[in-house]
């Protein structure tokens, strides 16, 4: 009885066991999912929804797998979620989508026909951006983003993959600017050649963007304007090409092959960046890739200068060329070489040469020599370059000494204006502003050369400059600022290239001028407002040209019924028109005046901004040299390692046709060395990336060090999109956003440009 009882409860202990078992795999297999899930963004990557599905070639590939061998086939719909910082797109689960069938243990690639339905607008549910904007573009805002995929089994609804795995790596997604056009500049006069080779030149917005990886083609586009009232923009549109080509290169050579191009008429161009892949076209910029439209004008009979020739000597730089009879004045226009964000600057002169004394040593400069025939019109040649030597630092022995100045010719100028360079002494002064008549005072610069040639703010009051413009009269005072240093400096080089060049051309803007002379700087004046303003800004600045345009067009009108006037009255009501356009004129003016000291007050609070937000993450993100350690001690055990298994050979019997099959025959042993050799690698270049952040994050810390820095240089940096950044700063400024929210704005952007930037540098 006994023994029976100890049998039954043995049994009774066996049945429990196992089913105590049985619900432990149970519960393992309801946490396992049958279906794996791999998604892989192919960069670059378009903004544009319908780049993932639409084309020769898949932009995203999504793998599927069914490991539940107890169903040989699976029938299954998706669930998309494109997550980024500023948008997020999510199917609908109540939409219909065809079902896709998985056979047990086979890999399914999906076709772009598989992934069409589930990027369909009415198919999403969109937050962060308004849904009418995206059906509009189809396009997501720029930031990081991450594309991840569900699997959805279609009979009992539950999702059979797993919610941690079936996403992609995080991408970077931008929208670029369509190229800036150089040359021929916007309303320039060129002179009719025979034959005629004309070049065109614009630069890309896109090469320091993830953008840069597709091949980029340009359209070129060139029309003859016959409607001369109309604005060249606005006509442009309207009128069919004249020539049409598409161009690998910045750089197009209309010459003798194409379209004859007329004396005395007008063209306008423009230039449209195609993004490709195979055959692929991808629409990565703004506005269709479509640049601004220039304009220029053909003049016949007026050549520009020949012979023209550049000498070096004690760095200064003499630019000489032929005379021609037929021009009473030449101009000279030089900036840096390879910079796109340098400016031209400009001398004028009735002689046959000119010496340039602002360029720095070491340096490269193009210029180009240009002649007026007639007034108001200036045909140039080609564009030319040098190069400064470095200086012979033997020259700065007589530092300090007084040099011997004998000055005999005491002929005062007729006129100075803004731009023209003269002389104290042994050092040249760029003048920014100037008033007066034969005693001046105004604003400038001084390169100093035992400065390091650093540019020293001057200003000047009842000084007189000879006909060789050299000082005879008078003091010209450096503004410097014993706790600001060369704060100043910044702000003057700046003034040079931004609003004040404008403002400073309007001095000179008369009714009397030229139409298209006069049109020339309004439109500089809208090209300026567009680019620099923040919004409230440039609504001032383009309603004060628009101003100034009806001005001179109501003044023209005046002038007219002036001259045809038969009596003293019709007389003498053309001349109060003509009083009231001068008026309106001088209203415009004085708003751009005011609108441009807004905007230096602005960029003074936005440079104080911006070193503080510098300062902030300088704190926030620490950077030493254990980064710089942890990355060479790893790349060493990885060599190491590899000296180690170079001794080791293949199985006998293996070639290399059977090295695809290795891994299938290896032993376990071999492949665990293999995942952790793998590992080592991902490891060396997330150590890599974490160093080379880390420098330059330092490199950009001690860079920018100051508000003067950051005012001088910050707007001209690609690797943080320092002018874009500016912008923006300035219209959180006029917004009224609050300090502390820009800071954290600066922060996170300045944290996106440089990250990224480091991960382009790792991959190398």
């Amino acid at each position: 009885m006994c023994k029976r009882m100890k049998l039954l409860h043995k049994h009774l202990l066996t049945a429990l066991l196992t089913l105590m078992l049985s619900a432990i795999w149970a519960g393992s297999e309801a946490q396992n999912f049958p279906v794996t899930a791999q998604v892989q963004v192919l960069p670059p990557v378009s903004a544009q929804i319908t780049s993932l599905y639409q084309g020769t070639r898949p932009k995203m590939i999504v793998t599927l797998i069914n490991t539940d061998m107890r169903k040989p086939v699976l029938k299954v719909r998706l669930r998309f979620t494109i997550k980024g910082t500023l948008a997020t797109l999510r199917n609908k689960d109540y939409a219909y989508y065809p079902p896709i069938e998985l056979e047990a243990g086979v890999p399914l690639q999906l076709t772009l026909d598989d992934l069409a339905p589930y990027f369909k607008t009415d198919n999403l549910d969109i937050s962060g951006i308004p849904s009418w904007q995206f059906a509009q573009t189809s396009k997501l805002p720029d930031g990081y983003y991450t594309y991840c995929v569900e699997v959805i089994e279609t009979i009992s609804g539950q999702q059979v993959s797993s919610p941690q795995l079936g996403c992609s790596p995080t991408v970077w997604i931008t929208t670029s600017e369509p190229p800036l056009l150089n040359l021929p500049k916007k309303g320039e006069t060129v002179a009719m050649r025979d034959p005629m080779n004309l070049i065109f030149n614009w630069t890309p917005r896109h090469m320091n963007s993830p953008n840069a990886a597709f091949q980029t083609q340009y359209e070129f586009t060139i029309a003859e304007l016959w409607d001369t009232i109309t604005p060249p923009e606005a006509a442009f549109s309207n009128t069919p090409p004249l020539y049409q080509e598409i161009v690998n290169t910045t750089t197009f050579l209309y010459g003798p092959v194409n379209p004859p191009l007329l004396p005395y008429k007008r063209y306008a161009w423009r230039v449209r960046a195609i993004a490709k892949q195979g055959l692929d076209e991808y629409d990565i910029f703004r506005n269709n890739g479509y640049s601004e439209i220039f304009y220029f004008s053909l003049q016949e009979d007026c050549q520009p200068p020949q012979m023209v020739a550049s000498s070096v000597e004690n760095g200064k730089i003499t630019i000489s060329w032929s005379p021609s009879p037929k021009m009473f004045e030449y101009r000279v226009e030089y900036r840096e070489q390879g910079n796109s964000d340098a400016s031209w600057f400009n001398m004028k002169t009735t002689d046959d040469r000119v010496t340039l004394y602002d360029v720095l040593p070491g340096r490269s400069y193009e210029y180009r020599v240009g002649g007026s025939c007639t007034e108001g019109i200036t045909s140039f040649g080609d564009i030319r370059g040098f190069k400064v030597p470095q200086r012979d630092t033997a020259l700065m022995s007589r530092c300090g000494l007084i040099p011997n100045i004998n000055i005999s010719n005491r002929t005062p100028i007729a006129q100075l204006v803004s731009g023209d360079m003269i002389f104290a002494g042994d050092f040249p002064v760029r003048i920014i502003t100037v008033n007066g008549a034969g005693s001046y005072s105004g604003t400038g610069y001084v390169m100093v050369p035992f400065l390091g040639d650093q540019k020293v703010a001057v200003n000047f009051n009842g000084i007189t400059v000879n006909t060789d413009r050299k000082l005879i009269g008078g003091v010209i005072m450096t503004t410097y600022d014993a706790n600001k240093k060369l704060a100043s400096v910044g702000e003057v080089v700046n003034a040079i290239k931004d609003l004040a060049s404008v403002v400073n051309d309007l001095g000179r803007l008369s009714l009397d001028m030229n139409y298209l002379d006069y049109k020339k700087i309004t439109e500089e004046l809208r090209k300026m407002a567009e680019d620099e303003l923040p919004q409230e800004l440039k609504d001032r600045v383009i309603a004060a040209a628009d101003k100034m345009d009806k001005a001179k067009t109501d003044y023209d009108q005046a002038k007219k019924e002036y001259d045809e006037a038969t009596t003293p009255e019709e007389k003498s009501k053309a001349k109060e028109k003509m009083k009231a356009a001068q008026s309106q004129l001088e209203e415009a003016k004085k708003e751009v005046e005011a609108v441009n000291k807004e905007k230096q007050k602005l960029i003074k609070a936005a440079s104080d901004l911006i070193i503080k937000a510098i300062k902030s993450l300088k704190n926030d993100i620490k950077t030493g040299d254990s980064d710089k350690q942890n990355y060479q001690n790893a790349l060493d055990a990885l060599k190491s390692q590899v000296v180690t298994n170079a001794g080791e050979t293949l199985p006998s019997g293996w070639g290399v046709a059977d090295l695809g099959t290795a891994e299938e025959e290896a032993s376990d042993q071999v492949m665990s060395d293999r995942r952790q050799f793998t590992q080592q690698v991902r490891d060396l270049y997330s150590l890599k990336l974490l160093y080379i952040r880390g420098e330059l994050f330092k490199a950009f810390f001690k860079y920018f060090d100051s508000s003067d820095k950051v005012s001088q240089e910050f707007g001209k940096d690609p690797v943080v999109n320092g002018r874009q950044l500016l912008k923006e700063v300035l219209q959180k400024k006029q917004d009224k956003v609050p300090d502390d929210e820009i800071i954290e704005f600066i922060k996170s952007s300045l944290i996106k440009y440089l990250e990224e930037t480091a991960k382009e540098v790792s991959y190398e």
